[in-house]
């Protein structure tokens, strides 16, 4: 969950579970595959559904698209892809494939790998990702519950772990203000804010925060802008050999 970059365009998180880190953006859909090489083979397909098409965008491998299909990278994998995807582009993040939607339509801009023969070889778990958005909805009926307060994040692909980010209400004491607890605290609640502000609220938690008396007390001091934002590291340096120079 830690953050490590946070800007209006996106965030850089790193998974608490396997120290996996993902370039997430922050107000398009997006999906991403676990880390290459991919064992392919020629006649693979792969469906995407995009911005929540009805029917799904089917994109064909053929030997001739890599080096080796055996062993394919992510930059292969991306390449072949991009020219072919209509409403969003593929790159590279980490040593593997991202989709990335090219709306940013609050509820409509998503990305699903609905399915083909290479979505597993890639890694890709097939749900359907949205933009981030301030609250979350589960259950239905009578045990239907809405969390207003936080935002969730893609399955990690490479260990399947699940996280969020959780705005809070109370203020960190001051003798405290300089820690990376705090700074983690400031960056969720700044971006909690904007995602209010410009309208990517769960639909269910709209009414919510539209009575809130105002954001929470403890948020950066600078407003959030197009430039990147860089916390601590989580995670303590590495231990010197005992001994050793």
């Amino acid at each position: 969950m830690p953050i490590i970059e946070f800007s209006t365009a996106a965030i850089k998180q790193e998974c608490l579970a396997c120290g996996a880190v993902h370039s997430i953006p922050l107000k398009q859909g997006v999906s991403k595959s676990k880390k290459e090489p991919y064992a392919l083979a020629a006649g693979d397909t792969l469906e995407m559904k995009v911005d929540g098409q009805a029917v799904a965008q089917v994109v064909l491998f053929t030997a001739a698209d890599f080096a080796d299909i055996k062993a394919a990278t992510a930059v292969e994998v991306a390449a072949k892809l991009t020219p072919n995807l209509k409403g969003a582009t593929a790159d590279v993040d980490g040593g593997a494939v991202r989709l990335v939607s090219a709306s940013s339509e609050a509820m409509a801009t998503a990305i699903e790998v609905s399915g083909g023969t290479a979505r597993e070889k890639l890694g890709f778990d097939g749900r359907r990702y949205g933009a981030r958005l301030l609250g979350v909805t589960q259950g239905g009926g009578p045990h239907r519950r809405t969390a207003p307060d936080t935002i969730d994040l893609p399955h990690c692909p490479d260990c399947g772990a699940k996280e969020c980010l959780v705005r809070t209400w109370d203020r960190v004491p001051v003798e405290h203000s300089a820690t990376l607890h705090a700074q983690h605290r400031r960056a969720v609640n700044t971006l909690a804010q904007h995602l209010k502000t410009h309208g990517f609220s769960d639909a269910d938690a709209r009414a919510l925060h539209a009575v809130e008396a105002g954001p929470p007390p403890d948020v950066e001091v600078m407003s959030l802008t197009a430039s990147v934002r860089t916390l601590p590291s989580a995670r303590p340096p590495p231990r010197r050999p005992r001994g050793g120079a």
